[in-house]
């Protein structure tokens, strides 16, 4: 059995449509749509739905904690393990008070993804654009201008989940609110969502997952340089300038150096036999701000291999971004007489393999750069 997180408003949170402004009534368990959810998957589904909830603002009327991004950390950890987040907030931000556009909402989102991915690395996450609000009913003035500020809003949260490399859904593909008040669900809106969700959800859950675990090794001969690295930018990667710190850049291009020499043979047997390499020279070049929660992609090319020198290429994207590179110098080294020497045979042969392939394409631009080169 899974468990699954919705992290969400009043629509989580299954207040009732209301008749009468400042209402608070809700529907009984069983009724909202994270319960649904839970009978109709099998899983433990928790619902953390607040009303009012923002993406990222503090709410100035209300106030009671209603900036998701600033209550999220605790309720991952409270929660925690998790195998799923689900994230549905966005309504509360169209009220006029907020004076904020379908964009950036999406890009709060964004935000509240990133935050999810730095605590919980393993979790998989769905973004789920909230339904369409219209303005009817006794919040008309609280959402004021909503119609016209959430044109585009699923459009652009499906792109920021695109960027992120999670999961999307958009309510209002299975349901729309009730014409009560405009804004909530009622039961009939609450179940058709569940229902909606749970193919996906079903889905996600089984899918392999997107975190942790080693890289499956490539065939060496392959011509593009394979991916390396696959990770979330966690917390303790971030500096005061609130984006990755110089120093992880290197410890990033590191950790792809060593998967490429473990898929060659150089693996702790190795090393425990006297087999390593030693780094010569490593430069960068900063080409992008990388932040917290970023999904990491490294991808390594071998310039010359197969002698004592490795001479590697890395690039660092996020999402189709190239952040970063790294050119490194490595000797291969015997470590019982702590100098420099041939690797073993098997090891040679991969890495030339992987020369070879590599060697067809274009030297990438930046390659053997010196620093303030122009």
């Amino acid at each position: 059995m899974a468990r699954i997180l919705i992290y969400g408003d009043s629509n989580t949170h299954g207040t009732v449509p209301m008749a009468v402004l400042g209402q608070s009534d809700r529907f009984a368990p069983g009724v909202p749509w994270p319960d649904v959810l839970a009978s109709l998957t099998g899983h433990r589904v928790i619902a953390e739905g607040l009303p009012g909830r923002t993406t990222v603002h503090e709410d100035p009327i209300d106030g009671g904690a209603r900036n998701g991004a600033a209550v999220l950390p605790a309720v991952l950890m409270s929660h925690a393990p998790l195998d799923l987040v689900i994230l549905m907030l966005g309504t509360n931000d169209l009220k006029p008070r907020f004076a904020t556009s379908a964009f950036d909402i999406a890009k709060s989102v964004e935000r509240l993804v990133g935050m999810t991915r730095a605590l919980l690395p393993a979790a998989k996450i769905l973004v789920v654009c909230p339904a369409p609000v219209t303005e009817t009913g006794v919040l008309v003035d609280a959402f004021a201008g909503a119609e016209a500020r959430q044109q585009g809003m699923a459009a652009h949260m499906e792109a920021a989940a695109a960027r992120a490399q999670v999961a999307f859904a958009s309510a209002g593909d299975h349901m729309a609110v009730s014409p009560v008040d405009g804004v909530h669900l009622d039961a009939d809106g609450h179940r058709a969502l569940a229902e909606g969700l749970a193919g996906p959800v079903a889905a996600l859950l089984s899918a392999p997952p997107l975190t942790g675990g080693g890289l499956p090794a490539p065939d060496p001969a392959a011509p593009n340089p394979p991916v390396t690295l696959a990770q979330a930018v966690p917390p303790g990667w971030v500096d005061y300038n609130n984006h990755m710190n110089e120093s992880y850049y290197l410890r990033a291009f590191s950790k792809a150096a060593d998967q490429m020499l473990e898929w060659a043979g150089m693996d702790a047997l190795a090393v425990q036999e006297g087999v390593s390499v030693f780094t010569v020279e490593t430069h960068i070049r900063h080409l992008g701000e990388v932040n917290i929660g970023d999904a990491l992609r490294v991808t390594t090319r071998v310039i010359e291999g197969g002698g004592k020198k490795l001479h590697l290429w890395h690039e660092m994207w996020v999402g189709d971004v190239l952040c970063a590179t790294g050119e490194q110098l490595l000797l291969h080294m015997d470590l019982r007489a702590r100098a420099s020497a041939p690797p073993p045979k098997p090891i040679a042969n991969w890495l030339a393999k992987a020369r070879a392939a590599h060697g067809n394409l274009p030297l990438p631009e930046g390659f053997q750069r010196y620093v303030a080169q122009r």
